[in-house]
């Protein structure tokens, strides 16, 4: 396999502008779609720990509102499929990626074509995977935090967010520091590359391109917010 989309792949996290300028030329996204499952897999393996701690006190809360009857069934079918967590998530890390970057793309393609900037779908798909070597380091920096932390510390969703982030000025809404972990100094250093890649590689104006990674910062601080409370 040619070397160059590895290179370029690395030359986002340290020079983006050149990278997506690169890409332009030569867009390749083979070696980032291996670099990013790579990355998502090894986030995931870091962090299972916590992550299995933390889908078991969920699972526990939700039964606790249950009826005796109906708690005694869901404890018997989960203590089934407790075993097979480990497996689902590594198989998860695997196959989730694809259809987080195919929806990625698509806004991407969307907002650029909105702008009026005649994008191709190739080029949304390109920026978005080779975009993503950054959140996937962030990832993989928070998920070492996390394995670095007490499992029994944990006791919410936002407590898998160990990076940096306007979070902690929330203490006492939930709902509200999940949306800001969508700020985290990692996320943050991704809007700036994913800015980059709509200007670049998609060929957005700056005005177009700020509006859309806003938009798009947006749009993860509320599904963060959704999974920062549904446990709740």
């Amino acid at each position: 396999m040619n070397l160059r989309g590895l290179v370029t792949y690395v030359r986002v996290l340290v020079a983006p502008r050149r990278a997506f300028s690169d890409l332009v030329v030569n867009p390749t996204w083979g070696w980032a779609a291996l670099c990013g499952l790579g990355l998502t897999l090894a986030a995931v393996l870091l962090s299972e720990r916590a992550q299995l701690h933390m889908m078991a006190l969920m699972e526990a809360q939700r039964m606790a509102a249950m009826p005796p009857g109906e708690r005694v069934r869901e404890q018997i079918a989960a203590a089934q499929v407790a075993s097979l967590r480990p497996t689902f998530l590594v198989i998860g890390a695997l196959v989730a990626p694809w259809f987080v970057w195919l929806l990625i793309a698509i806004f991407f393609w969307i907002v650029a074509l909105v702008s009026g900037a005649r994008p191709k779908v190739s080029w949304a798909w390109t920026a978005t995977l080779n975009s993503y070597a950054v959140y996937g380091v962030a990832g993989v920096i928070n998920a070492t935090l996390v394995a670095l932390t007490d499992p029994a510390t944990i006791s919410r969703p936002t407590d898998l967010v160990r990076l940096p982030s306007p979070a902690m000025l929330a203490p006492h809404s939930q709902q509200l520091a999940a949306f800001l972990t969508a700020y985290n100094v990692g996320t943050l250093w991704y809007y700036v590359v994913v800015f980059i890649a709509l200007e670049t590689l998609l060929r957005m104006s700056r005005t177009a391109a700020v509006g859309v990674t806003i938009a798009y910062s947006l749009l993860f601080g509320v599904l963060a917010a959704f999974g920062g409370t549904s446990g709740h």
